[in-house]
């Protein structure tokens, strides 16, 4: 596995731990907050160690029907341990209520409640499922206090802990699946990317060779059948066999070539697809500039080469490619953050200033921190010296110039 599949797999993994942690931390989290609430209730005699308790038992099952869930158990566990977190909640509510009024202190597990049953609805109805529990747990504050039962502090901490937690809960998993599902798709769309390149360079291969190795096939046949009977002819007919060869091997490595050859926009663009697939914010010019051949094959391999580098030996997180065109020259420059530390030139660096230098250009690279630049230049060709026009007035007849 390369580093550009590393890095993606590596962070999912670290977000499926923070995710599963806070899942299991948010039960233990809302026991925290009742236990505050109760401890500063006005409770005597044997209702306070039950209400802690009944909080207490409240907040493990709906703790553990999370845990189901995120382990993929079916609904009818997590219900049975979702109904006994509700009636140890109303149980530890109404020990509470006999001595006093309601307190804030269930706030917190009734968001658990809410979180769990919200996840009972499908991905594109949690919203929903959410807003009609907190709907549900205000509703039943707003019983209570009209009836006496609920102080207003209860009520107003409702309002704020129980969207709270649920929403959080909920937002947290509906994160690490969306994390999840486009780490599937960018694998898929890699997977795609090779396949296509590799069905459109079959098809332009039995395109181009299917009709040559017919056509061979048919020369031998005929060869064959005439060795015994005319050899001249089946000589003749061998002879074309060899010339249709040649000429298929001669389409070959047309095909062959064709497919090797860089082209300064198409690696920029490969480059642009690659850094976003190994999750680093690339910065492309919109278009690339036209030059002839060699100069675009230079370019080209200038940035294939800073991004094979940056994506084997350094961990960016952006990088930056841009185009100047001054005067008579070219140049390309590759930025990038996240460098390692400097241990010499590569013998692709080499092999760049080398071949750069061969056409007139120059090949710089420099680090700043954990900043690398790579820049390539090379002169532009000048376009052949047109003839003067007082040459050509002479080649006109002397009758056609007045």
């Amino acid at each position: 596995m390369s580093l550009r599949d590393e890095r993606p797999a590596r962070d999912l993994s670290r977000l499926r731990h923070y995710t599963f942690f806070t899942l299991i931390g948010s039960g233990p989290m809302a026991l925290f907050a009742a236990a505050l609430f109760l401890a500063g209730a006005r409770l005597d005699g044997t209702a306070l160690p039950l209400a802690a308790g009944a909080a207490t038992a409240s907040a493990a099952f709906c703790t553990t029907a999370l845990a189901l869930h995120w382990h993929g158990q079916g609904r009818w566990r997590r219900r049975i341990f979702w109904g006994a977190s509700l009636a140890m909640l109303v149980a530890g509510a109404v020990v509470e209520a006999r001595q006093s009024s309601v307190g804030p202190a269930w706030a917190a597990p009734a968001g658990l409640l809410v979180a769990e049953a919200a996840l009972w609805a499908a991905p594109g109805k949690r919203a929903r499922a959410l807003l009609a529990g907190w709907g549900a747990a205000l509703a039943a504050a707003a019983v209570l206090a009209q009836a006496g039962l609920m102080e207003r502090e209860a009520v107003f901490m409702s309002v704020l802990l129980v969207p709270a937690i649920a929403g959080g809960i909920v937002c947290q998993l509906w994160h690490y699946q969306v994390a999840r599902e486009l780490e599937t798709a960018r694998g898929v769309a890699a997977e795609l990317a090779v396949a296509e390149e590799r069905l459109r360079f079959a098809g332009e291969l039995h395109d181009v060779q299917g009709g040559n190795l017919q056509a061979i096939a048919l020369k031998s046949q005929v060869a064959r059948r005439l060795l015994e009977v005319d050899a001249d002819r089946a000589a003749a007919e061998m002879r074309a066999v060899e010339d249709l060869a040649r000429d298929a091997l001669k389409d070959t490595r047309a095909v062959v070539g064709g497919y090797r050859k860089v082209a300064l926009a198409d690696e920029i663009d490969s480059a642009a697809r690659i850094l976003k697939s190994a999750g680093v914010q690339a910065t492309v010019p919109d278009a690339a500039p036209r030059l002839d051949e060699d100069t675009e094959r230079l370019l080209g391999l200038l940035v294939r080469e800073a991004t094979t580098n940056l994506i084997r030996h350094a961990e960016p997180t952006a990088a930056n490619v841009s185009i100047v065109e001054v005067d008579a020259s070219v140049t390309v420059t590759v930025t990038n953050n996240g460098a390692p530390e400097p241990v010499g030139d590569g013998n692709g660096l080499s092999m760049l200033t080398e071949r750069f230098g061969e056409a007139g250009g120059s090949v710089e690279h420099a680090h700043d921190g954990d900043r690398f630049v790579l820049k390539g230049t090379l002169p532009r060709p000048q376009p052949p010296v047109q003839a003067r026009p007082r040459r050509l007035l002479r080649q006109v007849p002397r009758r056609l110039r007045r």
